[in-house]
């Protein structure tokens, strides 16, 4: 539920109301480019951004202003980053892929964040979760992590309800809410998909950090991140103009997640942050979707001294597919999202690499929700724009460019596959 990537948009998390949604798709209120909250120059219909030409005046655009737009032009906006998302693939390469898939079937194969969920305020229904869950069994993919919350903003007190929705759908589905480890071996030598439950952000434990803390640990909440993007009262987040780290109150956090078994994020928190937290926690911690600022410098990737930092709790970074992350031109390849793997393996160890896809499963609903939203993906830091998102399957087609191009052995890609993030989440998980 949270993750189209959307360019730097990860759309992910999205949650209003969905009246709340629909407001804001058709009365937005006018924002001159003065007040947009960002470094920028003007020029002839738009103006010069830190990310590039942001137009004013036309939604087919690699950046457009969605402030102050009509319903018309940001359905066009919408349909026209519909059509971009998903990644074509030749027939040669299905073949290899299916290759791929046929070697390494015995192993668990692991999507580290799927950004959807039983979540009407994010425009996503039962329907949308088990599409999701769906694409990913038939993918091959052993285990999914859902998302159920980043920041109050979208999703002000919905959670829990958000969260009982999608155990019961998971369920209802045929598949195994995760617990323990033990359950994700079991849900593999039973031909099941097992579903675990994460947040992209933790603004609502502030209030009570150590009871809401227990509280996600004894609701089946397996892995949490301080904060979305945006810092609030645990953490600064990747998008802030001026890069804090974790506060007085984020440490308390480390320490409460560590106590009660939940793996700690730092996707979409600062690099500073991701530093603060591996020094804090005493557990391996993750970047659940994050990519490498030093191969494609974007504000949502990290910078190689935060994925060192993650290396040294013995964690792991998984890459994520969406294309506005992997590369200047927002193109989702196979060969791009492995330079990424590559990048990070020859920093931390390929024992410490993952994959991840941040695949919204009701695309055009999402954008409905994601692009008027310009506090929150702002087209100035290079979010919103057309992209499009590796999915479930081309997990094998990053085996098979790593087999291919870089030679990676077997042991190796299995850890790929899932064992690196299982041994993150033994050490993590209590029994």
């Amino acid at each position: 539920m949270q993750s189209l990537s959307i360019v730097g948009i990860h759309m992910k998390n999205l949650t209003l109301s969905l009246c709340t949604i629909m407001a804001s798709l058709f009365n937005v209120t006018a924002v001159h480019s003065h007040d947009i909250g960002h470094e920028h120059e003007h020029l002839d219909g738009g103006w010069n951004s830190k990310a590039g030409y942001v137009s004013d005046t036309d939604p087919k655009s690699y950046l457009w202003n969605p402030r102050g737009k009509s319903k018309e032009e940001i359905a066009t906006r919408i349909q026209f980053l519909t059509e971009a998302y998903i990644p074509p693939s030749t027939p040669e390469q299905e073949a290899r892929d299916a290759l791929a898939r046929k070697n390494y079937a015995e192993y668990i194969a692991i999507n580290s964040l799927m950004a959807t969920a039983v979540a009407p305020a994010m425009a996503m229904n039962e329907s949308h979760f088990q599409k999701g869950v769906r694409d990913n069994e038939e993918a091959g993919i052993t285990l999914i992590s859902a998302s159920v919350y980043n920041t109050e903003k979208i999703f002000g007190d919905t959670m829990p309800t958000i969260l009982k929705d999608s155990k019961a759908s998971t369920v209802n589905y045929g598949g195994v809410v995760v617990d323990k480890v033990a359950d994700i071996r079991k849900a593999k030598q039973e031909g099941k998909v097992a579903v675990m439950f994460n947040t992209q952000g933790a603004d609502y434990v502030v209030g009570d950090i150590e009871s809401q803390t227990i509280w996600s640990a004894r609701n089946q909440i397996k892995v949490m991140n301080t904060t979305y993007n945006n810092a609030n009262a645990l953490a600064g987040g990747g998008s802030d103009k001026v890069e804090t780290g974790l506060t007085d109150a984020g440490k308390r956090f480390v320490k409460y997640a560590n106590q009660q078994g939940i793996v700690l994020d730092c996707s979409h928190a600062s690099n500073q942050t991701c530093i603060d937290t591996a020094e804090a926690t005493n557990k391996p911690m993750i970047a659940s979707h994050s990519n490498a600022a030093a191969v494609y410098n974007h504000t949502r990737n990290l910078s190689d001294d935060a994925i060192l930092a993650i290396g040294e709790t013995d964690g792991a970074v998984c890459p994520t597919g969406a294309g506005g992350f992997l590369a200047e031109d927002g193109k989702a390849t196979p060969e791009v999202f492995a330079e990424h793997v590559v990048h990070i393996a020859k920093l931390i160890g390929k024992d410490k690499t993952c994959y991840s896809t941040d695949v919204a499963h009701n695309v055009a609903d999402f954008y409905a929700v994601a692009v008027p939203r310009a506090d929150i993906y702002p087209p100035e830091l290079g979010m919103a724009a057309p992209i499009s998102n590796l999915h479930a399957k081309h997990i094998w087609s990053v085996v098979s460019v790593l087999e291919d191009k870089y030679k990676w052995t077997h042991d190796e890609i299995v850890g790929f596959l899932g064992e690196n993030l299982m041994r993150v989440y033994e050490a993590n998980w209590r029994k």
